[in-house]
């Protein structure tokens, strides 16, 4: 029998795990107590294979603790962070799709390109941008020109570096600063989370 003992645990941040066979708690919690104690109660399975049937599964830190309290109830349990964590469940069926994917992807990368194209030409049509260069260009040189191509190109160019740089993609980073779209990325990811977390049964409310 272990005598009375701190343990200390958290949650780790959702994760992402392949073909499961179980789910442990050295696979979804850091614990903190002494050497000994700490590898049996990593090795503990809180999920079985046939409880994670769905791709999205709860865990509530109470379902590890009682699993912790089941096999060493002398301890003393004390719950950090989150109380709950989101595990997605990413089978070989899943993996197989990664073509479908690569072609979703591709088809709306190619439908954004367009709309972007066809919304940047809308905009300098309705401001008349056509014009602008040609007043721009007769106030430089003094000359008319129908097609002040020594204008245009440049600034189709620099629309193009403009966005690069915007979205920081055009250098290396030297520093752990995101880019605005990866900042959107980050957005939409804990939206979803945070969606998935309150309408899944978490594995307290499933029993």
């Amino acid at each position: 029998m272990i005598s009375q003992k701190e343990v200390y645990i958290q949650l780790k941040d959702n994760l992402i795990i392949s073909n499961p066979s179980g789910l442990k708690i050295k696979d979804i919690a850091i614990i903190l107590t002494d050497k000994e104690v700490k590898e049996e109660l990593l090795n503990l399975e809180v999920l079985s294979k046939k409880d994670m049937g769905k791709m999205y599964i709860v865990v509530s830190i109470l379902t590890v603790v009682e699993k912790i309290r089941e096999s060493h109830p002398d301890l003393s349990i004390i719950p950090v962070g989150e109380s709950e964590l989101l595990v997605k469940i990413e089978n070989d069926l899943e993996k197989g799709k990664k073509f479908t994917t690569y072609l979703k992807l591709g088809i709306v990368a190619a439908t954004l390109f367009v709309g972007t194209g066809l919304a940047i030409m809308n905009f300098h049509a309705d401001v008349n941008m056509g014009e602008a260069h040609k007043v721009l260009y007769r106030l430089i040189t003094g000359n008319d020109e129908s097609r002040p191509l020594i204008l245009q190109i440049p600034y189709s160019f620099g629309i193009g570096l403009g966005m690069a740089l915007f979205f920081n993609h055009f250098f290396p980073k030297h520093s752990n600063e995101p880019s605005p779209m990866e900042v959107e990325m980050y957005l939409y990811k804990q939206n979803m989370d945070e969606y998935l977390l309150d309408n899944e049964k978490n594995t307290e409310e499933s029993k």
